[in-house]
Protein backbone atom coordinates (compact mmCIF):
# COMPACT_ATOMS: atom_id res chain seq x y z
CA UNK A 1 0.00 0.00 0.00
CA UNK A 2 3.00 2.15 1.21
CA UNK A 3 4.24 1.86 -2.25
CA UNK A 4 1.71 2.50 -4.72
CA UNK A 5 1.20 5.34 -3.10
CA UNK A 6 4.37 6.64 -3.42
CA UNK A 7 4.12 5.40 -6.96
CA UNK A 8 1.13 7.58 -7.49
CA UNK A 9 2.50 10.49 -6.31
CA UNK A 10 6.13 10.43 -7.89
CA UNK A 11 5.12 9.50 -11.00
CA UNK A 12 6.78 8.09 -14.02
CA UNK A 13 8.01 10.87 -16.14
CA UNK A 14 11.30 12.63 -16.59
CA UNK A 15 11.03 15.79 -17.09
CA UNK A 16 9.12 17.15 -14.13
CA UNK A 17 9.19 20.78 -15.97
CA UNK A 18 5.25 21.34 -16.59
CA UNK A 19 4.93 19.51 -13.50
CA UNK A 20 6.73 21.68 -11.02
CA UNK A 21 5.06 25.07 -12.96
CA UNK A 22 1.23 23.48 -12.50
CA UNK A 23 1.53 21.91 -8.56
CA UNK A 24 3.52 24.96 -6.92
CA UNK A 25 0.85 26.95 -8.33
CA UNK A 26 -2.28 24.83 -7.69
CA UNK A 27 -0.38 24.35 -4.06
CA UNK A 28 -0.17 28.38 -3.55
CA UNK A 29 -3.72 28.99 -4.39
CA UNK A 30 -5.20 26.21 -1.68
CA UNK A 31 -2.95 27.70 0.52
CA UNK A 32 -3.67 31.11 0.21
CA UNK A 33 -7.52 30.57 -0.12
CA UNK A 34 -7.35 28.59 3.22
CA UNK A 35 -7.20 31.78 5.19
CA UNK A 36 -9.90 33.05 3.59
CA UNK A 37 -12.36 29.71 4.00
CA UNK A 38 -11.08 29.63 7.51
CA UNK A 39 -11.84 32.91 8.37
CA UNK A 40 -15.00 32.24 6.55
CA UNK A 41 -16.43 29.35 8.06
CA UNK A 42 -15.58 30.94 11.49
CA UNK A 43 -17.54 34.03 10.94
CA UNK A 44 -20.50 32.28 9.64
CA UNK A 45 -20.18 30.09 12.88
CA UNK A 46 -19.33 32.51 15.88
CA UNK A 47 -20.26 36.00 14.20
CA UNK A 48 -17.42 38.79 12.95
CA UNK A 49 -16.00 39.50 16.61
CA UNK A 50 -14.38 36.06 16.54
CA UNK A 51 -13.83 35.90 12.99
CA UNK A 52 -11.40 38.81 13.11
CA UNK A 53 -10.18 36.95 16.94
CA UNK A 54 -9.64 34.22 14.21
CA UNK A 55 -8.01 36.36 11.65
CA UNK A 56 -5.59 37.95 13.89
CA UNK A 57 -4.65 34.92 15.89
CA UNK A 58 -3.89 32.81 12.64
CA UNK A 59 -1.41 35.97 11.77
CA UNK A 60 0.10 35.53 14.70
CA UNK A 61 0.32 31.86 14.15
CA UNK A 62 2.15 32.99 10.83
CA UNK A 63 4.58 35.15 12.58
CA UNK A 64 5.62 32.61 15.14
CA UNK A 65 5.87 30.42 11.88
CA UNK A 66 9.37 32.00 11.48
CA UNK A 67 10.50 30.79 14.47
CA UNK A 68 9.54 26.91 12.84
CA UNK A 69 10.96 28.30 9.48
CA UNK A 70 14.05 30.06 10.84
CA UNK A 71 14.67 30.97 7.25
CA UNK A 72 16.03 27.84 6.28
CA UNK A 73 14.38 26.65 3.10
CA UNK A 74 15.95 29.79 0.51
CA UNK A 75 19.33 28.73 1.85
CA UNK A 76 18.35 25.11 1.66
CA UNK A 77 17.47 25.16 -1.93
CA UNK A 78 20.02 27.36 -3.04
CA UNK A 79 22.28 25.18 -1.64
CA UNK A 80 23.80 23.69 -4.60
CA UNK A 81 27.15 22.74 -3.69
CA UNK A 82 26.02 20.74 -0.75
CA UNK A 83 27.66 22.82 2.05
CA UNK A 84 24.68 20.60 4.40
CA UNK A 85 22.65 17.62 4.19
CA UNK A 86 19.51 17.28 4.92
CA UNK A 87 20.55 15.44 8.14
CA UNK A 88 21.74 18.80 8.93
CA UNK A 89 18.62 20.74 8.14
CA UNK A 90 16.09 18.22 9.42
CA UNK A 91 17.56 18.46 12.85
CA UNK A 92 17.82 22.38 13.42
CA UNK A 93 14.12 22.30 11.97
CA UNK A 94 13.32 19.97 15.13
CA UNK A 95 14.86 22.41 17.63
CA UNK A 96 12.51 25.41 15.79
CA UNK A 97 9.52 24.26 15.55
CA UNK A 98 9.81 23.05 18.99
CA UNK A 99 10.72 26.47 20.23
CA UNK A 100 8.09 27.50 18.02
CA UNK A 101 5.03 25.59 20.02
CA UNK A 102 6.56 26.88 22.72
CA UNK A 103 6.14 30.21 21.83
CA UNK A 104 2.41 29.80 21.25
CA UNK A 105 1.83 29.80 24.27
CA UNK A 106 4.00 32.22 25.62
CA UNK A 107 2.89 34.63 23.71
CA UNK A 108 -0.29 35.00 24.19
CA UNK A 109 0.32 34.58 27.93
CA UNK A 110 3.02 37.78 27.71
CA UNK A 111 -0.05 39.64 25.82
CA UNK A 112 -2.89 39.28 28.37
CA UNK A 113 -5.40 37.24 25.64
CA UNK A 114 -7.85 35.39 27.67
CA UNK A 115 -10.38 32.63 27.17
CA UNK A 116 -11.05 31.83 23.29
CA UNK A 117 -8.42 34.29 22.38
CA UNK A 118 -5.51 32.44 24.10
CA UNK A 119 -6.68 29.31 23.45
CA UNK A 120 -7.26 30.26 19.30
CA UNK A 121 -3.37 31.97 19.31
CA UNK A 122 -1.87 28.72 20.75
CA UNK A 123 -3.99 26.49 18.88
CA UNK A 124 -3.39 28.31 15.48
CA UNK A 125 0.04 28.17 16.39
CA UNK A 126 0.56 24.60 16.15
CA UNK A 127 -1.36 24.46 13.59
CA UNK A 128 1.35 26.60 11.45
CA UNK A 129 3.58 24.70 12.95
CA UNK A 130 2.78 21.96 10.48
CA UNK A 131 3.86 23.50 7.57
CA UNK A 132 7.01 24.57 9.38
CA UNK A 133 7.88 20.81 9.77
CA UNK A 134 6.45 20.31 6.61
CA UNK A 135 9.02 22.82 4.83
CA UNK A 136 12.16 21.29 5.09
CA UNK A 137 10.63 18.26 3.31
CA UNK A 138 9.78 20.43 0.58
CA UNK A 139 12.82 21.95 0.46
CA UNK A 140 14.57 19.14 -0.33
CA UNK A 141 12.11 18.36 -3.07
CA UNK A 142 12.32 21.57 -4.54
CA UNK A 143 16.36 21.35 -4.19
CA UNK A 144 16.11 17.66 -6.19
CA UNK A 145 14.12 19.59 -9.31
CA UNK A 146 10.76 17.99 -7.79
CA UNK A 147 9.05 21.03 -6.53
CA UNK A 148 5.98 19.46 -7.90
CA UNK A 149 5.97 16.93 -5.02
CA UNK A 150 6.28 20.23 -2.98
CA UNK A 151 3.21 21.90 -4.44
CA UNK A 152 1.45 18.49 -3.93
CA UNK A 153 2.50 18.52 0.30
CA UNK A 154 1.38 22.05 0.36
CA UNK A 155 -2.08 20.93 -1.12
CA UNK A 156 -2.84 17.55 -0.09
CA UNK A 157 -2.10 19.11 3.65
CA UNK A 158 -4.20 22.36 3.01
CA UNK A 159 -7.45 20.42 1.57
CA UNK A 160 -7.62 17.76 4.36
CA UNK A 161 -7.20 20.27 7.58
CA UNK A 162 -8.94 22.79 5.86
CA UNK A 163 -11.65 20.59 5.08
CA UNK A 164 -11.44 18.54 8.47
CA UNK A 165 -12.18 22.09 9.67
CA UNK A 166 -15.08 22.97 7.78
CA UNK A 167 -16.78 19.30 8.57
CA UNK A 168 -16.54 19.73 12.42
CA UNK A 169 -17.61 23.57 13.05
CA UNK A 170 -20.48 22.76 10.89
CA UNK A 171 -21.51 20.24 12.77
CA UNK A 172 -20.56 21.48 16.28
CA UNK A 173 -20.25 24.67 15.71
CA UNK A 174 -17.75 24.74 18.07
CA UNK A 175 -14.14 26.63 16.92
CA UNK A 176 -12.01 25.86 19.33
CA UNK A 177 -12.71 21.60 18.96
CA UNK A 178 -12.93 22.54 14.90
CA UNK A 179 -9.17 23.79 15.47
CA UNK A 180 -8.00 21.01 17.30
CA UNK A 181 -9.29 18.25 14.65
CA UNK A 182 -7.60 20.73 12.23
CA UNK A 183 -4.34 20.36 13.83
CA UNK A 184 -4.79 16.70 13.96
CA UNK A 185 -5.32 16.60 10.20
CA UNK A 186 -2.47 19.04 9.22
CA UNK A 187 -0.13 16.40 11.33
CA UNK A 188 -1.30 13.29 9.72
CA UNK A 189 -0.54 14.93 6.22
CA UNK A 190 2.95 15.99 7.52
CA UNK A 191 3.20 12.06 7.65
CA UNK A 192 1.27 10.13 5.30
CA UNK A 193 2.91 12.74 2.40
CA UNK A 194 6.16 14.09 3.03
CA UNK A 195 7.67 11.63 5.83
CA UNK A 196 6.91 8.71 3.41
CA UNK A 197 8.35 10.65 0.13
CA UNK A 198 11.61 11.76 1.79
CA UNK A 199 13.53 8.14 1.42
CA UNK A 200 13.53 9.01 -2.13
CA UNK A 201 15.87 11.90 -1.88
CA UNK A 202 17.76 11.37 1.45
CA UNK A 203 17.87 9.75 4.74
CA UNK A 204 15.55 10.79 7.25
CA UNK A 205 17.83 11.11 10.75
CA UNK A 206 18.46 13.24 13.20
CA UNK A 207 21.79 14.23 14.57
CA UNK A 208 22.16 17.36 16.74
CA UNK A 209 26.14 18.14 16.25
CA UNK A 210 26.76 21.42 17.68
CA UNK A 211 29.56 22.05 15.47
CA UNK A 212 27.19 21.43 12.32
CA UNK A 213 24.35 22.98 13.96
CA UNK A 214 26.07 25.80 15.37
CA UNK A 215 27.45 26.25 11.94
CA UNK A 216 24.11 25.91 9.79
CA UNK A 217 22.73 28.67 12.64
CA UNK A 218 25.34 31.35 12.08
CA UNK A 219 24.56 31.31 8.50
CA UNK A 220 20.63 31.42 8.55
CA UNK A 221 20.57 33.33 12.30
CA UNK A 222 20.60 36.62 9.94
CA UNK A 223 17.72 35.73 7.56
CA UNK A 224 15.90 34.49 10.58
CA UNK A 225 16.08 37.85 12.20
CA UNK A 226 14.83 39.47 8.81
CA UNK A 227 12.27 37.58 8.35
CA UNK A 228 10.97 38.99 12.02
CA UNK A 229 11.48 42.37 11.01
CA UNK A 230 9.75 41.32 7.57
CA UNK A 231 6.72 39.82 8.83
CA UNK A 232 6.75 42.56 11.41
CA UNK A 233 6.38 44.92 8.82
CA UNK A 234 4.14 43.10 6.69
CA UNK A 235 1.82 42.98 9.35
CA UNK A 236 1.78 45.87 11.34
CA UNK A 237 -1.35 47.53 9.76
CA UNK A 238 -3.51 44.45 10.58
CA UNK A 239 -1.68 44.76 14.21
CA UNK A 240 -2.57 48.48 14.68
CA UNK A 241 -6.08 48.54 13.18
CA UNK A 242 -6.78 45.12 15.72
CA UNK A 243 -4.87 47.37 18.74
CA UNK A 244 -6.99 50.36 17.59
CA UNK A 245 -10.99 49.25 17.17
CA UNK A 246 -10.38 46.62 19.94
CA UNK A 247 -13.22 47.32 21.35
CA UNK A 248 -16.29 45.12 22.26
CA UNK A 249 -19.17 47.02 20.26
CA UNK A 250 -20.63 45.59 17.15
CA UNK A 251 -18.64 48.71 14.87
CA UNK A 252 -15.14 47.96 16.20
CA UNK A 253 -15.48 44.21 15.48
CA UNK A 254 -16.49 44.85 12.09
CA UNK A 255 -13.91 47.42 11.13
CA UNK A 256 -11.56 44.90 12.58
CA UNK A 257 -13.36 42.30 10.02
CA UNK A 258 -13.60 45.02 7.33
CA UNK A 259 -9.66 45.47 6.99
CA UNK A 260 -8.98 41.67 7.13
CA UNK A 261 -11.21 41.35 4.15
CA UNK A 262 -9.45 44.09 2.36
CA UNK A 263 -6.03 43.01 3.00
CA UNK A 264 -6.90 39.73 1.94
CA UNK A 265 -5.89 40.78 -2.06
CA UNK A 266 -1.89 41.93 -0.85
CA UNK A 267 -1.21 38.47 -1.33
CA UNK A 268 -2.55 37.85 -4.33
CA UNK A 269 0.48 39.18 -6.67
CA UNK A 270 2.72 37.72 -3.89
CA UNK A 271 1.06 34.19 -4.88
CA UNK A 272 0.96 34.89 -8.64
CA UNK A 273 4.84 35.99 -9.15
CA UNK A 274 5.86 32.73 -6.89
CA UNK A 275 4.31 30.81 -9.60
CA UNK A 276 6.89 31.69 -11.58
CA UNK A 277 9.79 32.32 -9.23
CA UNK A 278 9.65 29.57 -6.94
CA UNK A 279 10.33 26.68 -9.40
CA UNK A 280 13.32 28.28 -10.90
CA UNK A 281 14.93 29.73 -7.51
CA UNK A 282 17.36 27.05 -8.46
CA UNK A 283 17.93 28.05 -11.25
CA UNK A 284 19.04 30.91 -10.30
CA UNK A 285 21.13 30.13 -8.03
CA UNK A 286 23.29 28.03 -10.21
CA UNK A 287 23.81 30.76 -12.54
CA UNK A 288 25.26 32.85 -9.46
CA UNK A 289 27.51 30.17 -8.44
CA UNK A 290 28.61 29.54 -11.50
CA UNK A 291 29.63 32.68 -12.02
CA UNK A 292 26.80 34.07 -14.88
CA UNK A 293 26.16 37.17 -13.74
CA UNK A 294 24.80 38.19 -16.79
CA UNK A 295 21.91 35.40 -16.69
CA UNK A 296 21.36 35.77 -13.46
CA UNK A 297 20.60 39.51 -13.37
CA UNK A 298 18.37 39.25 -17.01
CA UNK A 299 16.40 36.75 -14.58
CA UNK A 300 15.67 38.85 -11.60
CA UNK A 301 14.86 41.69 -14.27
CA UNK A 302 12.54 39.19 -16.07
CA UNK A 303 10.71 38.81 -12.56
CA UNK A 304 10.39 42.34 -11.69
CA UNK A 305 8.76 42.66 -14.92
CA UNK A 306 6.55 39.94 -14.56
CA UNK A 307 5.51 41.78 -11.11
CA UNK A 308 4.52 45.04 -12.33
CA UNK A 309 2.41 43.27 -14.95
CA UNK A 310 0.83 41.14 -12.89
CA UNK A 311 0.27 44.33 -10.21
CA UNK A 312 -1.22 46.55 -13.13
CA UNK A 313 -3.89 43.39 -13.87
CA UNK A 314 -4.55 43.17 -10.19
CA UNK A 315 -5.50 46.96 -10.03
CA UNK A 316 -7.59 46.81 -13.00
CA UNK A 317 -9.46 43.35 -11.64
CA UNK A 318 -9.37 45.21 -8.44
CA UNK A 319 -11.41 48.22 -9.73
CA UNK A 320 -13.95 46.08 -11.51
CA UNK A 321 -14.62 42.99 -9.11
CA UNK A 322 -13.08 43.25 -6.33
CA UNK A 323 -15.30 44.95 -3.79
CA UNK A 324 -18.39 42.55 -5.40
CA UNK A 325 -16.43 39.11 -5.23
CA UNK A 326 -14.89 39.63 -1.29
CA UNK A 327 -18.25 41.08 -0.48
CA UNK A 328 -19.42 37.28 -1.73
CA UNK A 329 -16.56 35.40 -0.65
CA UNK A 330 -16.47 37.11 3.36
CA UNK A 331 -19.80 37.33 3.37
CA UNK A 332 -19.89 40.93 4.52
CA UNK A 333 -20.92 44.60 2.45
CA UNK A 334 -17.82 46.23 1.75
CA UNK A 335 -19.15 48.78 -0.56
CA UNK A 336 -17.14 52.07 -0.33
CA UNK A 337 -13.93 50.97 0.45
CA UNK A 338 -12.47 51.02 -2.65
CA UNK A 339 -10.03 52.88 -2.43
CA UNK A 340 -8.06 51.50 0.02
CA UNK A 341 -8.57 48.26 -1.87
CA UNK A 342 -6.18 49.95 -4.75
CA UNK A 343 -4.04 51.00 -1.74
CA UNK A 344 -3.57 47.92 -0.60
CA UNK A 345 -3.03 46.33 -4.06
CA UNK A 346 -0.73 48.49 -4.64
CA UNK A 347 1.45 47.68 -1.87
CA UNK A 348 1.16 44.30 -2.73
CA UNK A 349 2.92 44.45 -5.87
CA UNK A 350 6.05 46.70 -3.73
CA UNK A 351 6.53 43.92 -1.32
CA UNK A 352 6.13 41.19 -4.42
CA UNK A 353 9.27 43.20 -5.77
CA UNK A 354 10.78 42.95 -2.55
CA UNK A 355 10.54 39.66 -2.37
CA UNK A 356 12.50 38.67 -5.49
CA UNK A 357 14.86 40.96 -4.50
CA UNK A 358 15.32 39.71 -1.28
CA UNK A 359 15.53 35.95 -2.81
CA UNK A 360 18.44 37.41 -5.40
CA UNK A 361 20.27 39.06 -2.16
CA UNK A 362 20.09 35.48 -0.76
CA UNK A 363 21.66 33.50 -3.24
CA UNK A 364 24.66 36.01 -3.19
CA UNK A 365 24.71 35.35 0.16
CA UNK A 366 23.80 38.39 1.26
CA UNK A 367 22.52 38.10 4.66
CA UNK A 368 24.11 42.02 6.52
CA UNK A 369 22.77 43.76 3.69
CA UNK A 370 19.19 41.73 3.95
CA UNK A 371 19.16 42.12 8.21
CA UNK A 372 20.06 46.26 7.73
CA UNK A 373 17.39 46.61 5.04
CA UNK A 374 14.65 45.27 6.49
CA UNK A 375 16.12 47.05 10.23
CA UNK A 376 15.55 50.76 8.34
CA UNK A 377 12.10 49.30 7.46
CA UNK A 378 11.36 48.28 10.70
CA UNK A 379 11.88 51.46 12.29
CA UNK A 380 9.85 53.73 9.88
CA UNK A 381 6.93 51.35 10.62
CA UNK A 382 7.16 51.44 14.47
CA UNK A 383 6.74 55.56 13.72
CA UNK A 384 4.02 55.42 11.39
CA UNK A 385 1.39 52.41 11.11
CA UNK A 386 -0.12 53.05 14.50
CA UNK A 387 -0.53 56.50 14.15
CA UNK A 388 -1.87 56.54 10.52
CA UNK A 389 -4.39 54.60 12.02
CA UNK A 390 -5.26 56.53 14.83
CA UNK A 391 -5.38 59.52 12.54
CA UNK A 392 -7.45 58.08 9.56
CA UNK A 393 -8.47 54.54 10.53
CA UNK A 394 -8.69 52.13 7.46
CA UNK A 395 -7.36 54.70 5.00
CA UNK A 396 -4.61 55.28 6.95
CA UNK A 397 -3.58 51.65 7.51
CA UNK A 398 -4.09 51.24 3.48
CA UNK A 399 -1.71 53.67 3.47
CA UNK A 400 1.26 53.26 6.03
CA UNK A 401 1.14 49.65 4.69
CA UNK A 402 1.85 50.70 0.64
CA UNK A 403 3.83 53.23 2.01
CA UNK A 404 5.91 50.92 3.87
CA UNK A 405 6.42 48.19 1.19
CA UNK A 406 7.59 50.72 -1.06
CA UNK A 407 9.83 51.91 1.20
CA UNK A 408 11.22 48.19 1.78
CA UNK A 409 11.43 47.87 -2.44
CA UNK A 410 13.32 50.93 -2.70
CA UNK A 411 15.66 50.01 -0.04
CA UNK A 412 16.38 46.38 -1.21
CA UNK A 413 16.96 47.32 -4.92
CA UNK A 414 19.74 49.82 -3.18
CA UNK A 415 21.42 46.98 -1.60
CA UNK A 416 20.83 44.26 -4.52
CA UNK A 417 22.85 46.63 -6.49
CA UNK A 418 25.46 47.06 -4.01
CA UNK A 419 26.03 43.38 -3.22
CA UNK A 420 25.69 42.50 -6.77
CA UNK A 421 28.49 44.87 -7.73
CA UNK A 422 30.88 43.82 -5.09
CA UNK A 423 30.24 40.21 -5.96
CA UNK A 424 30.74 40.60 -9.32
CA UNK A 425 34.21 42.37 -8.51
CA UNK A 426 35.06 39.31 -6.10
CA UNK A 427 34.55 36.62 -8.61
Amino acid sequence: MRNKWKQLVLGHKTDHTKDNFLWNMIGSVLYAAATILLVRFTKGVAGTGVGADFNIAFKTGQILLTLGYFEIRPFQVTDVGNEYSFRDYFSLRILTCGLMAAGGFLFPWLTGEKGLRFMLFALLCLYKMMDGAADVFEGEFQKNGRMDLAGKSVAFRTVLSVAVYAVVVSITGNVLWAVVAMVIAAAVGVLIFDVVLIGEFASLEVSFDKVRLGKLIRSTVLLFVGSILCLYIFNASNYSVDAVFQGADEASSDIRYIYACLFMPTSVINLASGFIFKPILTTLATHYVEGRFKQFAGLVWKLLGGVVAITVACLVGGALLGLPVLSVVYGYDLTGYLAELEILILGGGFNAAGIILYYAMTTMRGQRDILLSYGVVAIATLAISTPSVVHWGLMGAALSYCGLMALQTMVFAVATVVHYGRAKRSK
